[in-house]
């Protein structure tokens, strides 16, 4: 449960350029509404596929089994790439904060230095399993939820609701406001099936996995609203808000101790999302390398943990070389628009595997047979399909070619990954 908050979570911080973008009605709204209309039916339809495949590699493995071999490594890999540029971001981010806190600048060296600590720190936890993995973001959500708890006890009697209004950023058309504010909920109420990459590491996945999702949903909902709302009535003055903005409401509420005790939660929820963003990096190219679509050097598990050491430490050496040479904010755009074709699939496989596969069933299982399923489907399929349109009209034409680069690359994979196959006498299983 706490390596999941820390991986699909990570408290509030980073959420407050929603606000001067999309106006702060609109902010609030979309938090409190889409967890209904996109977030729940999310994680019902991943806890129906982790029930009925709980199995080590995750989606790539429900893909498999809904899309057959080909499209399930284009999405597969495809997801893998998603979160990979997004967990670029994390060490970087951490020490531009701590440098800029501490140093009062950031210096090029030092901040590299943090971010190999923070990778290299992060693998060796992750090459020790998933219950050091676990351990270690039990005490990490503990750290970041401390002062967003007590920045929401002490701004309680402090609410004023008339500061919701105005609905919208009033330099926005509502269309581009409500898009801005649905794409930014997308991203924070999204990743429900990527704890289940490691699902041969989690006891009894297809019980335990239904149950941390159901419980999860309702307590991101608070971090990420309430802590919003007593924010906007202790500094009104939305349109100035930007990134780090909590903890200028830190010291409003409690002076430059709770500043600095809130700007050191926010450091451990950048440690505690790259550090469980690894299982799931990890486990989805072991799981491929299982069934032979990559080299079977990538399925070696450590001897005493029995987790894939090998791609871990292949990762922190990817990681080390680009938190050297690269910036990652393009990465991190790219990543949203590559991730909406992996939540299409998500929404559709459920429909494929009832219809192929109809005595396919674990121990949770969505009530009401196709009269439910199918629009519970729809909904959050229309919402990736409306932000995918929008992100394809608006966004820049560099970063759309860099997508369209990676999508045209990862069939030449495939084929390649066949080929050496076929060249060393392997037959591909299917899912078990």
């Amino acid at each position: 449960m706490a390596t999941t908050f820390a991986l699909l979570c990570g408290g509030p911080y980073g959420t407050e350029e929603a606000v001067p973008y999309a106006g702060p009605g609109l902010a609030i709204g979309t938090l409190i509404v889409m967890p209904f209309i996109w977030a729940l039916p999310y994680v019902l339809l991943v806890a129906e596929l982790g029930s009925s495949l709980p199995l080590q590699g995750g989606t790539y493995k429900w893909f498999r089994a809904a899309f057959g071999r080909f499209w399930s490594f284009q999405i597969g890999l495809l997801d893998w790439l998603c979160w990979a540029l997004d967990a670029a971001l994390y060490p970087p981010l951490l020490a531009g904060y701590l440098t800029t806190l501490l140093l009062h600048g950031s210096n090029r060296w030092i901040d590299w230095a943090i971010c190999l600590a923070v990778i290299w720190a992060c693998t060796w936890m992750n090459v020790r399993g998933i219950k050091s993995t676990g351990r270690a973001s039990m005490i990490i959500s503990l750290v970041f939820l401390a002062p967003v708890f007590v920045i929401v006890l002490m701004g309680l009697p402090k609410i004023d609701l008339s500061h919701l209004l105005p609905l919208t950023a009033g330099d926005k058309p509502f269309g581009s406001a409500l898009t801005y504010a649905v794409i930014w909920a997308v991203w924070n109420y999204s990743g429900y099936a990527g704890m289940a990459s490691a699902s041969e590491e989690i006891v009894t996945p297809e019980r335990s996995y239904p149950k941390i999702l159901l419980i999860f949903l309702p307590l991101s909902v608070v971090v990420y609203a309430f802590p919003m709302i007593v924010a906007l009535s202790v500094t009104p003055d939305w349109r100035s808000w930007e990134t780090g903005h909590y903890t200028l409401v830190a010291a409003a509420l409690g002076g430059a101790g709770l500043m600095i005790v809130t700007s050191v939660g926010a450091q451990f929820a950048q440690v505690g999302l790259f550090n469980s963003v690894q299982i799931v990096i990890s486990r989805i190219p072991y799981a491929m390398a299982r069934d032979g679509l990559l080299p079977s050097w990538f399925a070696k598990l450590h001897p005493r943990f029995g987790t894939p050491a090998r791609l871990l430490i292949l990762q922190g050496i990817f990681y080390s070389v680009l938190t050297y040479h690269f910036g990652f904010v393009e990465l991190l755009v790219l990543s949203t628009w590559l991730t909406l074709p992996v939540y299409l699939a998500t929404f559709v496989a459920p429909l494929i595997l009832r219809w192929k596969r109809p005595d396919l069933r674990g121990p949770f299982r969505i009530p009401g047979g196709w009269p439910v399923i199918i629009p519970l489907a729809a909904l959050p399929f229309a919402i990736a399909l409306y932000v995918l349109v929008n992100v394809l009209l608006t966004e820049t034409l560099d970063v759309l070619l860099m997508g369209f680069f990676f999508l045209a690359v990862i069939p030449l994979v495939y084929l390649w990954a066949r080929r050496e196959s076929r060249k060393h006498g392997i037959t591909l299983p299917d899912v078990e």
